[in-house]
């Protein structure tokens, strides 16, 4: 219901009109759910709800899906077959939020959501279907990562089997570092794979992120004072407990994983540190680089303590330019401290790109326009102080991300004995101005030597 790829306005009715069409075709009781939802991107300038959603289905749960990841909007349906009403407590780690009149709107955040996985039908895929649809995905993703011009990615959890089966057939275009979540996870602590087993190709990385707060795009983020304009006060989600957190990294640092961590808010990111600094401590590890995944909103003690551990964060990039109709949530102050780059930088920390997609665009482009002018799509700039030279936009997109997963002594520059990994550009990003890098054509990718896209 939304562009993954670049800014787009939608209509409320638009997204209406597009599940209205999925319901037709499913039976009562069966999910009709649409993603890529952005809600600042609505023409109607307001908020989907629960109101617009009961349109489309009094007799199928329906859920959009923000393209965050931590918040969905539901209809009344859904709601019911849940069995949440504004009497409910919000859960630990979430919300279920209401209007001015005290109603629910159909809005849930993080881990409140985890009670509608358990209501409703969807629709199942044999395991041959299944890991299908898991090839053809795969392959249709890597063309379009090599078309913006990305040779190496770090993947978020997906089917290993899937991936090998691509690259396999000859429709990996792109490097994976591989990190592992949920099952996998523990098929690697308890086989004893540590990360760095495999090729120049697929490789295991760090753990997928282990999120620890909700979101910035979404404003959910655990963050150390209150979001203006909500009452009550709202300090955005916690989602993991100190204990529970402190107990997963031991874990995986004893395993000889690099532990990595979704924290966007300063208390979230405070908590990962917290926990990194206990298990390195309790079983330390020559240059374990702990990755701490968005790092969003930092001050100088979370700075020198990031130093301290050699932690690497991987930041948003092209939320500068595609979010920024969303930083008068924050304000300036806050955006001052939000993505800082130039901080993080000036500190010596090795900060990396991080696009989070789908949450935001890969296009690394967009990032170093957005990275180097702070200027967002809709002419609006935020934390100015915070823009770093093209020159450390290119370093932070390419070395800094092979530092982030242990290869930078075989990617991430034009170095001899490196891989032949590059990407050939119709513009040069030191003479055009700025604001048109986004607009750069990619006139070849290469990965391995091979051309994998020719525009």
């Amino acid at each position: 219901v939304g562009n993954p790829y670049v800014v787009e306005f939608v209509t409320i009715q638009s997204i209406i009109d597009k599940l209205k069409a999925r319901a037709a075709q499913l039976p009562p009781g069966t999910w009709v759910e649409g993603y890529f939802h952005d809600d600042t991107k609505v023409k109607d300038n307001r908020i989907i709800d629960v109101h617009d959603l009961d349109k489309v289905s009094a007799d199928h749960p329906v859920a959009v899906h923000h393209r965050g990841g931590h918040t969905s909007f539901y209809n009344s349906k859904a709601l019911q077959m849940a069995g949440i009403t504004k009497n409910t407590p919000d859960a630990f780690g979430g919300t279920y939020d209401k209007d001015a009149k005290g109603e629910l709107n159909g809005r849930v955040t993080d881990r409140a959501r985890a009670v509608f996985a358990k209501v409703g039908t969807r629709k199942t895929y044999s395991p041959a279907e299944q890991l299908q649809r898991d090839r053809d995905g795969l392959a249709f993703i890597s063309k379009q990562f090599v078309k913006y011009g990305l040779t190496s990615v770090h993947h978020e959890g997906g089917d290993l089997m899937a991936l090998q089966d691509v690259r396999a057939r000859g429709d990996l275009l792109h490097r994976v570092s591989y990190e592992c979540q949920d099952k996998m996870l523990e098929a690697m602590i308890n086989t004893g794979i540590q990360t760095g087993l495999g090729d120049e190709w697929i490789r295991f990385g760090a753990t997928s992120e282990h999120t620890v707060d909700g979101s910035f795009s979404e404003r959910t983020m655990a963050i150390s004072r209150p979001y203006q304009g909500i009452t009550p006060p709202y300090q955005g989600n916690l989602t993991e407990k100190q204990e529970d957190l402190d107990a997963w990294a031991d874990k995986v640092n004893r395993a000889g994983i690099q532990m990595n961590c979704h924290a966007n808010g300063d208390v979230a990111i405070d908590h990962v540190l917290t926990a990194y600094e206990r298990a390195l401590k309790a079983f330390p590890r020559a240059d374990a680089r702990p990755k701490i995944t968005h790092c969003s909103l930092i001050n100088e003690s979370l700075l020198a303590r990031i130093k301290a551990l050699n932690a690497v964060p991987a930041l948003f990039t092209t939320y500068a330019y595609y979010n920024a109709d969303k930083f008068h949530f924050y304000g300036e102050d806050m955006m001052k401290n939000m993505m800082a780059y130039r901080s993080l930088l000036d500190a010596g920390v090795r900060a990396a790109a991080g696009s989070d997609f789908s949450p935001g665009p890969f296009d690394p482009l967009m990032g170093i326009q957005g990275m180097v002018t702070r200027h967002g799509w809709n002419g609006e700039t935020w934390g100015a102080n915070q823009k770093i030279t093209v020159d450390e936009a290119l370093r932070v997109n390419t070395i800094n991300g092979a530092y982030n997963s242990h290869e930078e002594n075989i990617k991430g520059s034009i170095t001899a004995g490196k891989l032949a990994d590059y990407v050939v550009l119709a513009e040069d990003l030191h003479t055009i101005n700025p604001e048109k890098i986004k607009d750069i054509k990619i006139v070849r990718t290469v990965t391995g030597g091979k051309t994998v896209y020719q525009g």
